[in-house]
């Protein structure tokens, strides 16, 4: 028996269109590969702010962490080791676009962080960087 006209066909319709507004014919949708980084990087600020959290004791136990606890180091292996190791392929991406307050300065290291126009003064000035005794000094430390 044939079905002519009637057969059921699948229609394929653009990503971008199914993600866009219901008033502009979309479903609404998000985009799940943003959402999916939005939601990681949220677990590597945390990582950063929340200090004495159950959840960063064990990841600090297991991994260790680095530059006086913002960030943890990279999981190695393959046991143990699968959603650390998800959240940490975000973290270059993550830490390259947050903007640092400076406030009182007491948490914002003058050399290493990305304080001042979005870049480390290290890399701005490497000379100055290399002579420098206090490499790892807080703003307010480095501040009349």
């Amino acid at each position: 028996m044939g079905r002519g006209n009637m057969e059921r066909k699948i229609h394929l319709v653009k990503w971008e269109i199914v993600c866009g507004d219901k008033e502009r014919g979309g479903l609404g949708l998000r985009k799940l590969g943003l959402l999916n980084r939005a939601l990681l990087s949220k677990w590597i600020w945390r990582f950063a702010c929340e200090r004495e959290n159950l959840w960063k004791q064990v990841i600090v136990a297991k991994f260790g962490q680095e530059d006086d606890g913002w960030k943890s180091k990279k999981p190695n292996g393959a046991f143990g080791v699968g959603v650390w190791k998800e959240v940490m392929k975000e973290t270059d991406w993550c830490w390259e676009n947050i903007a640092f307050m400076v406030g009182k300065g007491t948490k914002i290291r003058f050399w290493t962080d990305m304080w001042c126009e979005g870049t480390a003064l290290s890399q701005t000035f490497p000379h100055l960087f290399a002579l420098a005794a206090h490499r790892n000094a807080t703003v307010e430390e480095m501040w009349d």
